[in-house]
């Protein structure tokens, strides 16, 4: 039972990928202090057993990204300090790497970046002393490079992601190779080049499926859908909604099953169905808001005062306004986007919504839904 703690029968000898992984489900269950009191019978030093950790948290960051975040730093501390010698050639560094790595991933899904940072700098500093460094270092540099897709640097990743990509490829990492051609088909589309960006993206989605890498077939078939929806094409539109939908559900990927349905609510936006988008708007909402991702929520408050203003209910235009700024204001998401925000804080401090600030800070989280 979740929130029990869990008796395991453990037998001498090392641990079979089976029972690690089987082990590290009674672990995530078992509460944290509960933990440090049985970490000898849980075996939390062994290395196999912290491979499957690693793994369930890495899965963990598509579903409950601040759970993942909290149990990634769990682990780190409790192998940072005192420090624990990890397996025959003391792999200690490779995991205080990867749990700093899973926990700095899953700021950057919950718009933590600063904390982010700080996790990814952690990451560095253990994997540069791991074995196969090189690899471990690359896969970070892929995690600062959707970082910076975030931040808005588009020609940073247009410039840098070829580049990883070759990284990738030499080191015959093919899932990171398309991860990186991921990131630069997302900043075509945000420069207005949705043209190449089909294109890549299709690509991307093919190579995926041949590969089975069935999560990345189903973001790009996400992003996909965004593109046909803003350009009219609503049968492929729909097509593609559907088949990432069905993969995001078997993968019970709570993050990308909420920003799909965040692009529906813009399908039917563009489809002049006002009441229903303002619905499908607040589906997501909720479902971003059960798994805390604070920032997405703030940016869909912003996408619903537009259109409640276009459905001509200003004070709940204006409500939705404010339920987003301290939102902003605590995660620092916008500092490109400063001069609108201000406008914008100006306008509600007038009772009198400025449109064309409020559509320009809506443009600074359009990658948010990538």
């Amino acid at each position: 039972m979740p929130g029990s703690v869990i008796q395991f029968p453990w037998k001498d000898g090392s641990l079979s990928p089976d029972e690690a992984r089987e082990r590290a489900v009674g672990i995530l269950a078992t509460p944290q202090n509960a933990r440090l009191d049985q970490s000898s019978e849980l075996r939390l030093e062994d290395p196999e057993q912290l491979l499957s950790v690693c793994e369930l948290l890495r899965t963990m960051a598509d579903v409950e990204p601040a759970q993942a975040r909290g149990e990634a730093e769990f682990f780190f501390r409790f192998l940072e300090s005192p420090r624990r010698s990890i397996g025959v050639f003391d792999e200690r560094e490779y995991y205080l790497g990867e749990l700093a790595l899973i926990a700095g991933t899953a700021c950057r899904v919950l718009a933590k970046r600063d904390e982010a940072r700080h996790w990814f700098d952690l990451s560095e500093a253990n994997f540069v002393i791991a074995h196969n460094a090189s690899a471990h270092i690359a896969r970070l540099a892929y995690q600062r490079l959707a970082l910076r897709l975030e931040e808005r640097e588009f020609t940073r990743v247009l410039q840098l992601a070829p580049r990883w990509v070759e990284c990738f490829v030499r080191l015959e990492l093919h899932e990171d190779a398309l991860k990186c051609r991921f990131l630069e088909a997302i900043a075509l589309k945000e420069t207005e080049r949705p043209e190449e960006a089909t294109r890549a993206l299709e690509q991307i989605k093919e190579e995926a499926k041949t590969q089975r890498l069935d999560r990345l077939a189903a973001i790009a078939g996400q992003n996909l859908f965004q593109i046909h929806a803003f350009s009219g094409r609503e049968d492929q539109a729909i097509a593609e909604a559907q088949e990432a939908a069905a993969i995001l559900g078997r993968l019970n990927n709570r993050v990308n099953l909420a920003k799909l349905q965040l692009g529906v609510g813009y399908l039917l936006r563009g489809q002049h169905r006002l009441a229903e988008s303002i619905e499908a708007f607040r589906v997501a909402q909720r479902q971003f808001s059960e798994i805390e991702m604070h920032a997405d929520v703030a940016s869909t408050h912003l996408v619903l005062a537009d259109l409640l203003l276009d459905a001509g209910q200003p004070a709940q235009a204006e409500w939705e306004i404010r339920a987003a700024l301290p939102i902003i204001d605590e995660l620092k998401l916008i500092p490109e986007g400063i001069a609108a925000l201000s406008l914008l804080r100006d306008s509600l401090r007038r009772r009198e919504i400025d449109r064309h600030a409020l559509r320009n800070l809506n443009g600074y989280f359009e990658d948010l839904g990538s």
